[in-house]
Formats: C-alpha cells, sequence, structure tokens
C-alpha cells in the first residue's frame, strides 16, 4: 500500500494518494507513516485548514520521536504564516519558530535551525533570531557534507545565517559558493533566493546583489507569420539571418532561459532555432493538435517552413495542445493558446524566484484582432512586465483565412469561459434524516453565495450536491471559488448534526466552448470537450481544496497579480479515456502577506 500512495503521490494524484492513506488508516489507525503522508497530501494541494485539521486529529504534534512529523507541523504552520493578512503573521510565525526550534534543539540540524531563526525574525523577536543564527553558522561549520546537494543547503544556511546577522558581504560569498556547488539544482536556489529576500525585506537592506543571484529568465516570445523567400512578400535569407542575430543578441543581453510559445511560419520558428542553438529550453503551446497546426500556420506560407518546424518540435522540452480540435476554428484559439504560453512563462518565473521578459518579432502597428501579435503585447505591457522588440518593417505578413473563421453554426457561439465545478465530497454518507438539514445548511447557503458574486456567472446549474458556474474571466471564477470555499469552512457540521469529514471541493478550466440553447432546459449553456475537461477535475480534486488545469493557472497569472497562488500538483489521470493533465492547487493569499510581496519581486522585476 505505501508504494501505491508514493506512486500516486510522485505523479500527483494528491487526491488518490489522500483517499489510500485514510482507506490504509482505517485497517492501522495507529501507523505514523500513514498519517504523515495524508497531511502531507493536503498541504502540497494547499489546504491548509484542512491540513491543520487533520494534523490535529491525528495527534501528529505528539510524535516527538518522529522528525518527520514535527517538521511537518512546524512546515505547515509556516505557510499560514507566510499567506496571512498584516496582524496574523507575527503570532503564526512565533508558533512555527517554536516548532523548528524544539527541532533544531534535538537534532542540531541546519535546516530546522536557520528556518526558525528567519522565523523569529518575522515574528518581531530580533534577539532570538540573531543567537539562533549564531548556532546555525556553528552547526554548518562542523557538519561534513556527504554529497552536492547536502553541501548547497549547509551553504545556503549559512548565508541565511550570514543575512540575518546583517553581514550581506558573507551571505553573498556563502550564497555564490553554494550555487557553484549545485549549478543544475534551480528550484533549491529559487527557494534560498525567496528566503534571502523576505530577511533583506524584514533587515531593510538593499535587494540588487540578490538579482545577480537569479536564474535565467523565462521567456514568451510572440511575432509575425510571413512567406519564406522567393515569394514577393517573403523574407529573403540575408533578412532572416539579420533578425536571428538580433534575437540571439536579445537572448544574451536579457539573460533569457526557458522560452515559451508557438511555432508557426516566420518568427515563431525563427526564435525556437535560435533557443534551440543556445541550449535553452522549449516549451511549445499550440491551440490545437500539431498536425492540424502546421495545416494552418506552416505548410501554407511556402519554403522550407515545415521541415524547419518539424525540426524544433523534435527538440522541443514540451509540447502543450490546449484543445484536440480538428480544426482551427477561430482566432478565439489562437488567443486561448497565447494566454496559457504568457502565463506559464510568468510562472515558470516565480517558480525560479526571478521575473519574465516577452520577445517579440514584430511592427508597431495597431491591430483590432483581439488575437496574435499585438493582442499579446498588449497583455503583457498591462501587466508591467519587461519587454523586448526586434522591429520588423516593411512586411507584407500572410494571415490566412483560417486564422480568425466564423462559427460554423449560427445557433451556437464559441466563446472563451473559466469554468467550476464544485460538489460536497462525502455526502453521500449524510444519514437519510438529516438530508433536509443538509439541502438547507450547505446547499441552500451555497446557494445565497452565488448569488451575491459579483460579476455574476454568466452561466449556472445545480444538481445534487453539485454545482456548475462559468465566468467570462478567470480571475472572476478564482475569487468566485474562494468565496464559496470560505462560506463552506464557516459552516458549522458539528452543531448541525453533519459529518464533520464533509468538505468542498473545486475543480476549475479555462477554455474554449460552444455557447447554445439546452434543447431540454430551453436556456443558454455551455458544450463542449473543454467543459467535460472542467467536470473530471473536480473529480480529481482533494476535500477542502480548489485545483485547476494548466489553462486556467496560466490565465490567472497574466490577470490577478499576486491574488491568489497557483501551486503545481503534478500530472494528473482526470478520466481513463483522457490522456493527464497538468493540476494546480489555486488558494487566495492575503495583500500584503509576506509570500504576496515576494510573488510580486518575482514576476515584477521591482
Amino acid at each position: 500500500m505505501r508504494q501505491i500512495i508514493l506512486e500516486r503521490f510522485n505523479q500527483g494524484d494528491l487526491a488518490r494518494a489522500y483517499d489510500l492513506c485514510l482507506a490504509a488508516l482505517a485497517q492501522q489507525p495507529d501507523d505514523g507513516w500513514f498519517k504523515h503522508r495524508a497531511v502531507l497530501c493536503l498541504v502540497r494541494s494547499g489546504a491548509l485548514e484542512r491540513a491543520e485539521l487533520d494534523f490535529r486529529h491525528f495527534r501528529l504534534s505528539e510524535a516527538s520521536h518522529d522528525e518527520d512529523s514535527l517538521a511537518l507541523g512546524a512546515r505547515l504552520s509556516k505557510s499560514m504564516a507566510l499567506e496571512a493578512s498584516a496582524g496574523q503573521v507575527a503570532p503564526l510565525a512565533a508558533v512555527a519558530a517554536d516548532q523548528y526550534h524544539r527541532i533544531f534543539s534535538e537534532t542540531g540540524g541546519h535546516y530546522p535551525g536557520i528556518n526558525a531563526a528567519t522565523l523569529y525574525l518575522l515574528a518581531g523577536d530580533r534577539q532570538r533570531s540573531d543567537s539562533l543564527a549564531r548556532e546555525v553558522l556553528a552547526s554548518c561549520r562542523s557538519a561534513s557534507p556527504a554529497d552536492a546537494e547536502e553541501a548547497y543547503y549547509r551553504l545556503a544556511s549559512q548565508a541565511e545565517a550570514h543575512l540575518l546577522l546583517g553581514d550581506t558581504g558573507a551571505a553573498h560569498l556563502a550564497l555564490r559558493s553554494a550555487i557553484a556547488c549545485d549549478r543544475g539544482n534551480s528550484m533549491a536556489h529559487a527557494t534560498t533566493i525567496r528566503q534571502l529576500r523576505l530577511v533583506m525585506r524584514l533587515l531593510q537592506l538593499p535587494l540588487p546583489w540578490l538579482r545577480e543571484m537569479e536564474p535565467a529568465r523565462p521567456c514568451h516570445f510572440a511575432g509575425h507569420l510571413f512567406h519564406a523567400a522567393p515569394c514577393a512578400d517573403g523574407v529573403g535569407p540575408a533578412r532572416e539571418a539579420g533578425l536571428a542575430c538580433a534575437v540571439a543578441a536579445a537572448f544574451e543581453q536579457e539573460n533569457i532561459g526557458p522560452c515559451y510559445g508557438a511555432i508557426a511560419a516566420g518568427a515563431d520558428i525563427m526564435v525556437a532555432e535560435v533557443a534551440i542553438e543556445r541550449g535553452n529550453e522549449l516549451h511549445l503551446v499550440l491551440p490545437v493538435p500539431v498536425n492540424v497546426f502546421i495545416d494552418a500556420s506552416v505548410r501554407p506560407l511556402g519554403g522550407d517552413w515545415v521541415k524547419r518546424c518539424e525540426a524544433c518540435l523534435s527538440s522541443a522540452a514540451a509540447i502543450l495542445e490546449v484543445t484536440t480540435d480538428r480544426k482551427l476554428l477561430s482566432g478565439q484559439h489562437i488567443r486561448f493558446a497565447s494566454e496559457v504560453a504568457m502565463g506559464l512563462a510568468r510562472m515558470r518565473a516565480s517558480a525560479l524566484a526571478t521575473s519574465p521578459v516577452q520577445l517579440l518579432v514584430a511592427d508597431l502597428s495597431p491591430s483590432v484582432d483581439p488575437f496574435g501579435t499585438a493582442h499579446d503585447r498588449n497583455v503583457w505591457q498591462e501587466a508591467g512586465l519587461r519587454q523586448i522588440q526586434v522591429p520588423v518593417t516593411g512586411l507584407d505578413r500572410y494571415r490566412g483565412d483560417n486564422l480568425g473563421g466564423a462559427d460554423t453554426d449560427p445557433d451556437f457561439r464559441q466563446v472563451l469561459r473559466a469554468m467550476l465545478f464544485i460538489d460536497v465530497c462525502g455526502s453521500s454518507t449524510v444519514a437519510d434524516d438529516l438530508v433536509p438539514v443538509f439541502v438547507k445548511s450547505i446547499m441552500s447557503v451555497l446557494a445565497q453565495v452565488c448569488e451575491t458574486i459579483e460579476p455574476a456567472p454568466m452561466h449556472a446549474n445545480s444538481w445534487g450536491d453539485g454545482l456548475f458556474l462559468a465566468f467570462h474571466g478567470v480571475d472572476e471564477a478564482a475569487r468566485a471559488a474562494d468565496t464559496l470555499r470560505r462560506a463552506f469552512l464557516a459552516i458549522d457540521l458539528e452543531a448541525l448534526g453533519l459529518p464533520e469529514h464533509l468538505a468542498l471541493r473545486i475543480g476549475g478550466h479555462y477554455g474554449p466552448v460552444h455557447e447554445g440553447d439546452d434543447p431540454l432546459r430551453k436556456a443558454p449553456t455551455l458544450f463542449g470537450g473543454q467543459v467535460a475537461v472542467a467536470s473530471r477535475i473536480e473529480r480529481a480534486t482533494l476535500p477542502g481544496s480548489i485545483f485547476v488545469s494548466t489553462p486556467f493557472a496560466a490565465a490567472l497569472a497574466m490577470a490577478s497579480g499576486t491574488e491568489f497562488r497557483c501551486e503545481y500538483v503534478g500530472q494528473t489521470q482526470i478520466d481513463a479515456l483522457m490522456p493527464q493533465i497538468g493540476m494546480f492547487s489555486l488558494r487566495a493569499v492575503a495583500a500584503n502577506c509576506p509570500a504576496a510581496l515576494d510573488e510580486a519581486v518575482s514576476i515584477g522585476g521591482a
């Protein structure tokens, strides 16, 4: 059973892993490993309130001999402190600091020690923070690392300890040495940079030297389609070589790393080739399957574009087809894929604790189309993010009649919608005599909340213990999901005599759908494969959590700034007949909380 749970956990199927832990505990109620893993599933999914409830219920804080359980409790407390509103940060940080300090006292490990020291500073106890930082330095000096990763963390802890003591020079040297020990561990570097940023904000120290240590910057790229020479409006080899040199120079000057975009003929392929030649990760985001995209956006432009496109595809680190449609039906598809690509670049920058950049090979002409390079440029500018342009002038660009086609049926309209499926997990266990209580005290409350949501959902439906809501944008849907989650948490299940294990779970997805009349209800509703994806995500969501798809999370990254956090859960099989999809846990964070302040530094480069 443990091996199966670990496999589910590592593959991101947290809901299934959690259920398996509970099933195992029903047979072995005193097994600490299953208790620990169950709470870890909840922490990883962002269901912090539920995780805290289970942590207490399983009495993991009493497992004084189990370092993993104690560290889990401290980690949970730290997460809640970093997401708390201003008045709650210090007391929550003090609780987490005490937990880490107790572990450090028992083990002498630099990891719990340095966490305790920084959290004491966040709690306002500078004296205890300084004292612990000195102890951590002594612990690090006496340690003998066994491998590169251990050497990195020891030196990173030293850097943080030096910084806590106000010695920025020693911190700088220690961090440089740490990165040199384990250069490929970018995620570990990002975690350290976030910790150091927190300390520097608390001590009001300047940030510039730390920015120099950030990894290469994720990039969203886009540009115009154009014919290959010798067409009259094509770009000849000499001009294309000049454009490629300008793109390569921009890569160097901006320290560009992972690249996200499409692979249409013209600018897209040219930028992708530069990225591949330099050894950068190439992540391709396509509005339709590869073969459909090539037929619509590569093959019609002639020359050797198809051959070059296929070479880029074979070298790509990842290819995301955001729909399974057999045709590129409209510009909505292109806009959708671009929003996802831009959001993925921004999310990757956040994960790496750096800021993203957009690279455009384009002219400055305005465009009335709600999609395309000009649209991407405007969206990025509105987000206040760094933008680089390689200018192209005097180009008679290819547009293609099939890139912005009209809807195929007058009774249906293709639209982009953010969809939420919501249900009360465990409702089937409600005793029959309590069903009226359940409906009046839970479902009616949720329905009343839906009526107060602004802006109101564009579509709303219910059945049994489930709700379906659809919104124009992902930011609206995210706020609605968090409002419903909070409303459910405020319900006193025990006082109502309802099972305490009842929990709300919400699945979210974003994509192009068909809007038309329901033949039975005679009212407008949504149809299409993307609606089915949204419904399946809810089934794979952990109780107490909000899980959203990659397109939803990416679009939200471009829409909401620091209002929400989307933590990667993993690739999840949401249906036996569907491919695995990337899933994220969505969680609202308080304005100006430590987590939001760090996010603002990362995504905006402030």
